[in-house]
C-alpha cells in the first residue's frame, strides 16, 4: 500500500567520487565505486557496485554487479537534458522452496536442491528532456525503456513438490534428488518502453496560489515467458511444456491543483485515469496453433490532501485518496481457453491524518492514523492457503491502524558537541481483517468462512529502536532493537504447524543489531564494524512455499574514502 521512489544523484559541482569495500562472514563482499563531476554545462556521474555472499540457508549464494551512468547537460537557458543507463548482472545459486516442518527441525538452514541457478541481465535506459517555458511553467519529458532477461532453472517450487513420483523409475525420492531428477527451467524475458511529458504551473488569483501538475503516459509491455523441463537437476535445456506471449498497453493522466491559502493552509485535490489494454497468447495451445484472449478496464482514481501549518515547525495533515492496482495479464486471461477470468481489480479507500512537529532543536514527532479500506483486495493463492501461484479475489478487507517516529538528539537540544540520540519507529495494525463474505482458498477447506479472520501477514506490532552516541572525534556507536509480532500463514489463522510447512502462527521474534563508526576528516574515511542479529537467533520470516529462516548473525567490517 505504498510507492517506492528511486531518485538517482546529481554529479557533483566539482570532480569527485567515493570508494567503499566492506566485507564479512558468510562470503559476504561489498564494492562500491562512484566517480562525477561538472564540466562547463554538462555534468557526469559513474558509478559501480559488486556484491556477493551467502544466504541464510546453505547452498544459497548470491552475486551481482551494478553499474549506472548519468549525464545531465544544459543546452540552452530555458532548455536541460538528463540521461540515465544502467546495467544489472545477477549469477546466483538462488532456491525457490521453503522448508518442511520436518526439515526445518532436523536442520533450519539446510537447503536440499544444491543444483538451482538464477541468471537475471537487466539493461535500462532513460532520458528527460526540461523546458523552462518562462518562470511560471515548466515541462518535462521522459522517455525510458529497459529489457529484462532470466532464467531459473529449479527443482522445487513450494515445500509440497518434492521426488516422489512413481511414474518416474529415476527419480522414487529425496535419495535421487542430486543425480537423475529433473528440474523446471522457469524462462523469461521482459521488455517495456514509454513516454510521460508533465506540466508544472505556478499560479497566483486573489491572493491564493496554485501549484498546478498535469501529465499523461503511455506506457507499453512485453513478455516471453517459457518453461522446459529438464531431465537432470544440472539441466539447461529442456521440453518445453510452456510459451506464453503477454502484451500489456497502459494509458493513464492526472490533474493536480494545490491551492496555498494564507501561508498556511494548502488543500490538494487531484484525479487520475488509468487505461489497460490486456492480450495474452498460449503458442502451445490448440495443437500448436495458439489461443489467446484480449481485455481492457478503464479506472478513475480521485484524491485529495489537506495540510494545516500553525507554525514553521508543526503541521497537522489529512489525506483521503482512491487505490487501485489492475490485475495481472496471467491472471485476467485464462491459459487454456483465451477467456476472460472474473477477477476485479484492487480497489480500495484510503484515509490518513497526521501530526509533524519539531517542537525545538533535536526534537521531532511525527504520528499518523490510517485506514485502508479494500472493497477487493487481490492476495496471491499460495499466501492465502492456496498452493497455486495464481491471485484471487481476497474480498472486503480493513486495514487500521497508527504510525509513530520520534527523535531526540542530545547535542542540538542541550547545544553540546556530544549527542546521544534515540529514534522509536512504532506501528499498530489494530485491525487487518476479511470484512466481507469470504470463504477460505485453503484446498479441502472451500466451504469454510473466514470473514473476520485476521488477514495472512499482518503482524499487530512493528517497532524499532534506535540508541546512539556521536563523540566530537569522529566515534559513533549505535544499537537497534527490531521486533515483529506474531502474525498467520493462512486465511484459516491456523496455529499448529502443518507437516508442510506452508501453514501456521509465524512466532513473534526481536533482533538486536549494532555497529561502531570512526571518521577521520583527515583522510576523508569512515571505518566501521556493524553486527546484524548479535545473539544470531533463529526465527522464521515466511511460510508461503514453506518455512524460511531469518538471517544468521552477520559481522561486516568496511571502509569509505572520499576523494
Amino acid at each position: 500500500s505504498g510507492v517506492v521512489n528511486y531518485l538517482t544523484p546529481n554529479p557533483p559541482p566539482k570532480p569527485a567520487g567515493g570508494l567503499t569495500f566492506i566485507g564479512g562472514n558468510r562470503d559476504y563482499v561489498n564494492a562500491h565505486l562512484n566517480y562525477g563531476g561538472t564540466w562547463g554545462n554538462t555534468g557526469l556521474l559513474f558509478d559501480v557496485l559488486r556484491k556477493q555472499g551467502q544466504g541464510p540457508r546453505d547452498n544459497v549464494k548470491s552475486g551481482l554487479s551494478d553499474f549506472n551512468f548519468k549525464l545531465v547537460s544544459g543546452l540552452r537557458p530555458q532548455h536541460a537534458v538528463t540521461m540515465r543507463f544502467n546495467v544489472y548482472d545477477e549469477d546466483s545459486q538462488v532456491t525457490y522452496s521453503g522448508l518442511r516442518e520436518e526439515e526445518f527441525a532436523a536442520d533450519p538452514r539446510q537447503n536440499l536442491f544444491v543444483n538451482d541457478h538464477f541468471f537475471g541481465r537487466r539493461y535500462g535506459i532513460s532520458g528527460t528532456h526540461t523546458y523552462v517555458i518562462n518562470p511560471q511553467w515548466l515541462l518535462t519529458t521522459n522517455v525510458y525503456g529497459s529489457l529484462f532477461q532470466r532464467d531459473w532453472w529449479r527443482q522445487s517450487s513450494n515445500s509440497n513438490q518434492r521426488p516422489n513420483d512413481a511414474s518416474d523409475p529415476t527419480c522414487g525420492g529425496m535419495v535421487n534428488l542430486t543425480t537423475s531428477c529433473g528440474n523446471e527451467g522457469r524462462l523469461r524475458e521482459y521488455y517495456h518502453w514509454g513516454i510521460e511529458p508533465r506540466l508544472h504551473a505556478n499560479t497566483s488569483f486573489s491572493g491564493v496560489r496554485s501549484e498546478t501538475d498535469f501529465g499523461f503516459r503511455w506506457h507499453y509491455e512485453n513478455q516471453d515467458r517459457r518453461q522446459e523441463n529438464g531431465e537432470r537437476p544440472t539441466s539447461r535445456t529442456g521440453r518445453i511444456v510452456e510459451d506464453n506471449e503477454r502484451k500489456n498497453d497502459a494509458y493513464s493522466a492526472f490533474l493536480a491543483n494545490r491551492f496555498v491559502l494564507l501561508g498556511k493552509l494548502a488543500v490538494t485535490p487531484g484525479l487520475r485515469m488509468e487505461h489497460v489494454r490486456y492480450k495474452r497468447t498460449n503458442r502451445l495451445a490448440d495443437n500448436g496453433l495458439g489461443v489467446g484472449g484480449e481485455t481492457s478496464l478503464t479506472e478513475w482514481i480521485p484524491g485529495v490532501g489537506v495540510s494545516y501549518s500553525f507554525t514553521e515547525r508543526t503541521s497537522v495533515f489529512l489525506g483521503v485518496h482512491r487505490g487501485f492496482a489492475p490485475p495481472r495479464t496471467e491472471d485476467i486471461i485464462d491459459n487454456t481457453t483465451g477467456g476472460v477470468v472474473d477477477l476485479e481489480p484492487e480497489r480500495s479507500w484510503n484515509y490518513e491524518v497526521g501530526l509533524r512537529t519539531v517542537p525545538r532543536s533535536g526534537l521531532r514527532l511525527d504520528a499518523t492514523f490510517f485506514r485502508m479500506d479494500y472493497e477487493n483486495q487481490v492476495v496471491p493463492a499460495s499466501v492465502a492457503g492456496g498452493l497455486g501461484a495464481t491471485l484471487t479475489n481476497g474480498g472486503e478487507t480493513l486495514h487500521q491502524g497508527f504510525e509513530l517516529t520520534a527523535r531526540l538528539d542530545s547535542g542540538p537540544l542541550l547545544g553540546t558537541k556530544h549527542n546521544l540520540y534515540g529514534r522509536l519507529a512504532y506501528t499498530f495494525l489494530g485491525q487487518a481483517r476479511f470484512t466481507g463474505e469470504r470463504l477460505s482458498n485453503i484446498p479441502g477447506f472451500s466451504a469454510v468462512s473466514v470473514s473476520g479472520n485476521r488477514l495472512p501477514y499482518a503482524p499487530k506490532h512493528l517497532a524499532d529502536l534506535i540508541l546512539g552516541y556521536s563523540h566530537p572525534s569522529g566515534v559513533d556507536i549505535l544499537f537497534e532493537w527490531a521486533q515483529v509480532s506474531d502474525q498467520f500463514g493462512d486465511d484459516l489463522n491456523t496455529g499448529a504447524p502443518t507437516p508442510d510447512g506452508q501453514r501456521g502462527l509465524i512466532p513473534s521474534y526481536n533482533v538486536w543489531n549494532a555497529s561502531f563508526n570512526y571518521h577521520l576528516e583527515r583522510v576523508r574515511s569512515t571505518f566501521f564494524v556493524a553486527v546484524k542479529n548479535l545473539a544470531d537467533r533463529l526465527y522464521i520470516v515466511d511460510r508461503t512455499r514453506g518455512i524460511l529462516p531469518g538471517s544468521p548473525r552477520l559481522v561486516q567490517v568496511g571502509l569509505k574514502y572520499s576523494f
